[in-house]
């Protein structure tokens, strides 16, 4: 790994790599694009800063919750809003192949209005000492579950893309102890990768670990605090490995950065303030990525249960509601592999299942896409099932899209504003709803205040007022 070593050397001594000095004249990448592929990310703040519920916008504040060398559980608290239900508790599990933490921050921040939010963060590899032991994907799932009991009380965990495995076996431990998270909600990832069309898993196989160990897998070097300790060094994420190929370390990050965006929604900010966060990148260490990359595309053990000895015994995710969501464009979780969860509950029928069309793996998470389309259909899930015990209720998706008179424009906006769901506009009264027109710049039309009255009267028809 000379070019990672001269990479990470360059960090190290505070000057430019050589590829942001200079850049080949026929790479067909911008200038800017250059320089902020060069440019070292991690660990960048979420700095949520403020949301909006019920009417009021007010502040929201980090606190870790739990840490340890390899990750840190961070709650994410604002302000209290007077006249509310209980928020039920979702921990948030963000991939660990190479992007930080902050990849989900519009996950994130979609919840915090109407839930008590958790984020798993992952820690950099490179700068973890070697005396604090080795961390493989058995670690990883032995601390989402250490988690989940520590946030103690019903948790709804949200996983995504690569973290789905890793959610599958926490929940599955749990369920064994008698703990069982109170829903598991999987985006995006490749669960049987059988249905992988890219043919990703049959190369893997047909490679073995002891090429990606070759390959893939470098010692930090100094003067970091990791030095010596193996990894995969973050930056193949950004050229396209674990989503375009294993031989293809030219990929261009910008072109595989709008395949996997296709759909999201955002406009051209949008795009780029994201862009930022697929740029920021950190070293995973070793042993979980071979690992996983053993479990997931070369074992593949998440397979139909008639065919295992799953069939003879209690199944993985029995007693756990199971929402999967996958992208109708992803290669890599998409084509039923992610559904295919829903043969380890033992009611593959009964869990919820939901394909976004034309969209790219990254909008199942982010954009204008995810906050009007998907995350309603997540949180009305984990609504349905935020009573342990109690019979579901009859439940509509409260998408504010199906309101009479919604335009996309209008709902990203609101989506903006922390307004995702029919109840939410339905909480406001007239002077709040005249205060969002205003900060929206639509104080003379005021669609908000007819939008409020027609969710109302929705609501009321539903018997859900």
């Amino acid at each position: 790994m000379p070019y990672y070593h001269s990479y990470s050397g360059f960090e190290a001594s505070g000057q430019a790599p050589l590829l942001a000095r200079q850049p080949p004249a026929a790479s067909g990448l911008s200038a800017d694009l250059y320089a902020r592929i060069a440019r070292r990310y991690c660990q960048p703040a979420f700095a949520l800063g403020t949301t909006f519920a019920s009417g009021v916008r007010g502040p929201v504040f980090e606190r870790v919750a739990d840490i340890t060398p390899f990750w840190t559980l961070t709650a994410f608290e604002r302000a209290p809003i007077r006249d509310r239900a209980d928020n039920p508790s979702v921990l948030v599990v963000p991939p660990y192949a190479g992007h930080c933490p902050t990849l989900v921050r519009d996950t994130v921040a979609a919840f915090i209005p109407d839930h008590s939010v958790y984020v798993v963060g992952w820690a950099d590899a490179r700068q973890i000492p070697l005396s604090a032991g080795a961390f493989g994907l058995g670690e990883a799932i032995e601390a989402v579950a250490d988690m989940i009991g520590k946030i103690g009380e019903a948790v709804h965990v949200v996983t995504i893309t690569e973290a789905c495995v890793v959610g599958i076996a926490a929940a599955s431990l749990l369920a064994r102890r008698g703990r069982p998270p109170a829903t598991l909600t999987l985006i995006g990832g490749p669960v049987d990768c059988r249905a992988d069309p890219s043919g990703l898993a049959a190369d893997a196989e047909g490679r073995g670990l002891d090429w990606f160990m070759q390959a893939v897998i470098a010692p930090v070097p100094p003067p970091f605090k990791g030095v010596y300790r193996e990894v995969f060094p973050g930056f193949f994420t950004l050229t396209g490995f674990l989503t375009r190929g294993f031989d293809r370390p030219s990929t261009d990050p910008k072109e595989l950065f709008l395949r996997l965006i296709a759909g999201d929604g955002d406009n051209a900010e949008g795009h780029r303030h994201f862009f930022d966060e697929f740029l920021a990148v950190m070293d995973v260490p070793a042993e979980f990525m071979l690992q996983w990359i053993e479990a997931v595309l070369i074992n593949r053990p998440f397979v139909d249960p008639a065919q295992t000895a799953l069939s003879r015994k209690r199944p993985v995710l029995a007693g756990v509601p199971l929402m999967t969501v996958e992208a109708s464009d992803d290669s890599f979780g998409g084509g039923g592999q992610t559904h295919a969860a829903h043969m380890m509950t033992g009611a593959p029928t009964a869990g919820y299942r939901h394909t976004e069309e034309g969209t790219g793996r990254f909008a199942l998470f982010n954009g204008a896409r995810w906050r009007a389309s998907i995350f309603p259909r997540i949180a009305d899930f984990i609504a349905n099932h935020a009573n342990p015990g109690d019979s579901l209720r009859s439940s509509l998706t409260e998408d504010i899209l199906m309101l009479p008179g919604m335009t996309p424009a209008l709902a990203e906006r609101l989506n903006l504003e922390g307004i995702y769901f029919v109840r939410q506009l339905a909480r406001l009264d007239d002077s709040s709803a005249e205060q969002l027109d205003r900060r929206l710049g639509a104080a003379a039309c005021s669609p908000t205040v007819r939008l409020c009255q027609d969710a109302r009267r929705q609501l009321a028809e539903a018997g859900r007022s």
